[in-house]
């Protein structure tokens, strides 16, 4: 019989009612409910009903294993800590095997071949893990038993390897039913084994393994699979096979299966070689206690995702509950920041029918958004001390660790795998939209008034900022520096759980706020020239960056928030515009270019009559490692979040005295956005820019002023000609569409690419002459 590849439309046709199986690896786990909803959360983002399955067997090596949220927790805990390393009869004697000397040999071997302080067969050893040493040792020991007890219980005991063979043949539908099989660590020797033996009675249309130790000699040499040696067959029933392991995993120590593992001769359907691929989870790499061998972790990755998905027909913008980001962080065993959004009245919940939320919504007396943020908080706080009580700890402590704090329409909270599952398991009734992660910003660092023009624009049309109102999201602000005398309307304090605190003052002990503010506002009262753009301009300050210029996403929204309400209670605009000089990357895989959560909340307030001025970012220089060693190369397509936002003024940085001869800064992001949008928006002086220097406040020390470079100078400079501009063409005010398309229209061309310089340098002389 010829060998003839399925037909493209015959399979699509099939996979409508085609079914993941899922088998789990080594380790202690939760009951298998939780483990499926963990794995479906990982991989599809959402609870997948009937049409994933787990074969379980946990519980046949493990029979004591502690049930429900407990589970979670001991299970995650023993899976990453380990008192002591044990030795090979007391790993044997853990697995309830016979030591024989086979057994013996075996786990010796084993342990040698996973402990080795250096490379086997390409694989990297555990002094590689990307760990300090106190985390990375506990961890590696770890597995190293965990493996071997498990391992040596599945081959040298007949009963449990009948019966962990049988849980996988039971949750495998019969051909013609196509399946696609996920199989992580030891689930993977399972899997070749069953597969194996039952042929082409089951249709696997893709076999998926992760971390899989199919690749050491060791297992190979007791694996019950045709051909009974290098190289054996791949399985008659799989089509696909696709091999993926992280370059830390310390299980999958050869990363590469396709020359082990070969089709079969007699094959009647043209089967391709393993896939094999590295994959790095660098999301998770960020988490303290990341697991490089976590299923959840792997089952995240985009690669993988991706692979799954395109065997399902499944579409990878469908609408989840879990964001991949936060998924990926199930792999880590601490406290992830998340932005849990509520669903406004009227909107379904993810799976939910109009008929059942129409009759959900009927129950509630006065469905509005602030009511279903309240609640939504609460039964965050009832999930976390569930889940501590169950888990032995005080809730107390767990719903202070939490964090749980109400924005306008998003609670935030710091939660534990755990209870993001809990979350996630219950949102319907929560009316949660979905969990995204609180992504964090930092503050973008890397003689300019009359590159602007605004130094004329002073002179002819007194164009100094009365009567504006600037708010400055950053690290906060040296309050008693000269410079700011008589400027500072009010401060606000944003990094702590609750409303916003107002301060009576701050010292910023960052400086880069300060900074920021004294370009767009303030004059020195001993030098003039020492003038902000708008120097009568007022400032509120909203402090979203800790004193080490971090912060999340959540206290960028309550900042935001904040603003809104106050406009909101006011005749006319009490805050006409905002400086963001902070950003950071965004992930692709879970968001649209500019509709990440920060993003939304820029936008509404955009929409609201506000202004919104943001840094493009410094990532258009890069360094990276040739063979001649460390190079720089230029970036496109490297601006940040959220300055890729179509609404708001993105700017990028030039020279501060040459701009038309040096140009576009070297470090300035530049576009294209990666939705094919051109940004930044406009250039401003970015380069050695004098302004406050939070440490010095004496007026007599020439060192209250200092220079800073980076797109977070560039956009102050935007941020304080706007705030001239309003002051003299008050018709504008809260029309930030028209504003943007005059300042655009405004600008001097450098000669540079649009995607560089955007449309150049604003000049407000041209803009104030203009309209």
């Amino acid at each position: 019989m010829s060998k003839r590849p399925r037909s493209r439309k015959a399979t699509a046709a099939k996979t409508a009612g085609c079914v993941v199986v899922y088998i789990h690896g080594i380790g202690d786990h939760p009951p298998a409910a939780d483990l499926k909803l963990e794995w479906d959360l990982a991989l599809f983002g959402s609870d997948r009903g009937d049409a994933t399955r787990m074969a379980y067997w946990s519980d046949i090596v493990h029979p004591k294993a502690v049930a429900g949220a407990k589970g979670i927790k001991a299970a995650a805990a023993r899976r990453l800590d380990a008192d002591r390393p044990k030795s090979i009869d007391e790993l044997l004697d853990d697995a309830g095997v016979k030591a024989t000397q086979k057994a013996k040999d075996f786990a010796a071997a084993l342990h040698a071949a996973l402990a080795q302080d250096t490379p086997n067969r390409g694989g990297p050893g555990k002094k590689v893990l990307p760990l300090p040493g106190f985390l990375r040792r506990p961890i590696s020991r770890a597995f190293v038993n965990a493996f071997i007890a498990d391992t040596s219980a599945y081959f040298f005991n007949d009963a449990n390897r009948r019966n962990i063979r049988q849980r996988l043949i039971d949750a495998l539908p019969p051909a013609p039913t196509q399946v696609v099989l996920v199989a992580h660590s030891q689930g993977t020797i399972v899997a070749l084994e069953v597969l194996s033996e039952l042929g082409k009675r089951v249709d696997v249309i893709r076999l998926v393994t992760i971390g899989s130790p199919l690749g050491i000699r060791e297992v190979q040499d007791y694996l019950d699979a045709m051909p009974g040696g290098l190289p054996f067959f791949i399985p008659a029933s799989v089509e696909r096979w696709f091999n993926f392991a992280d370059p830390f995993d310390p299980v999958a120590l050869d990363k590469g299966l396709a020359n082990d593992f070969v089709p079969r001769p007699d094959a009647d359907v043209a089967v391709g070689p393993i896939v094999d691929e590295v994959v790095v989870n660098t999301q998770s790499r960020q988490i303290i206690r990341f697991n490089p061998h976590s299923a959840a972790g792997y089952l995240a990755n985009p690669k993988v995702r991706k692979c799954v998905y395109q065997a399902l027909r499944h579409d990878a913008m469908a609408r989840f509950v879990v964001a991949r980001d936060v998924a990926e962080a199930l792999a880590a065993d601490q406290r992830v920041p998340l932005l849990i959004e509520v669903l406004e009245p009227g909107y379904g919940a993810l799976g939910e029918t109009d008929d059942d939320r129409k009759a959900r919504e009927a129950k509630e007396p006065v469905p509005l958004l602030a009511d279903r943020i309240r609640r939504a908080a609460d039964d965050v706080r009832k999930v976390v001390r569930t889940v501590a009580k169950s888990s032995g700890e005080n809730p107390k402590q767990a719903e202070t660790d939490a964090r749980i704090d109400m924005l306008r329409r998003f609670v935030a909270a710091h939660l534990t795998p755990a209870e993001i599952q809990r979350v996630a398991e219950q949102h319907v009734s929560f009316n949660i939209y979905a969990v995204w992660r609180s992504t964090s910003k930092s503050k973008l660092i890397n003689r300019s008034r009359a590159v602007l023009q605004a130094d004329a624009a002073l002179e002819t049309y007194g164009a100094r900022g009365d009567g504006i109102t600037w708010a400055v999201l950053d690290t906060g602000i040296r309050s008693d520096h000269p410079h700011f005398k008589d400027r500072i309307v009010e401060i606000w304090d944003c990094t702590k759980t609750g409303a916003p605190r107002r301060l009576a003052s701050d010292r910023d002990r960052d400086g880069h706020g300060s900074h920021v503010a004294g370009i767009i506002a303030g004059v020195d009262p001993k030098d003039a020239r020492m003038s902000g753009v708008a120097p009568r301009a007022r400032l509120v300050i909203y402090k979203v960056l800790d004193d080490d210029g971090e912060g999340e996403d959540a206290w960028i929204i309550k900042a935001l928030d904040h603003i809104a309400e106050t406009n909101e209670n006011k005749e006319s605009l009490a805050v006409h515009g905002l400086n963001l000089s902070l950003g950071g990357p965004y992930d692709s895989t879970v968001y649209g270019c500019g509709f990440t959560p920060i993003c939304q909340e820029l936008r509404r307030l955009w929409r609201s009559g506000v202004l919104v001025v943001v840094a493009s970012g410094n990532e258009g220089q890069l360094e990276v490692q040739t063979q001649d060693g460390e190079v720089e190369i230029n970036t496109p397509m490297s601006i940040g979040d959220p300055a890729n936002l179509e609404d708001c003024i993105a700017v990028g940085s030039v020279h501060a005295d040459k701009p038309h001869l040096y140009g576009v800064s070297a470090f300035s992001s530049r576009g294209p956005t990666s939705d094919g949008r051109c940004k930044p928006d406009v250039v401003a002086p970015g380069e050695r820019i004098r302004s406050v220097n939070s440490r010095v406040i004496d007026p007599k020390s020439p060192n209250r002023y200092r220079a800073e470079s980076g797109t977070s100078m560039a956009a102050p400079h935007v941020s304080g000609l706007l705030a001239a501009f309003l002051s003299v063409r008050r018709e504008f005010r809260g029309r930030p569409d028209e504003v943007k398309k005059v300042l655009m229209d405004a600008c001097t061309d450098i000669g540079r690419d649009r995607q560089f310089q955007g449309k150049g340098i604003p000049n407000l002389m041209k803009m104030l002459l203009n309209v």
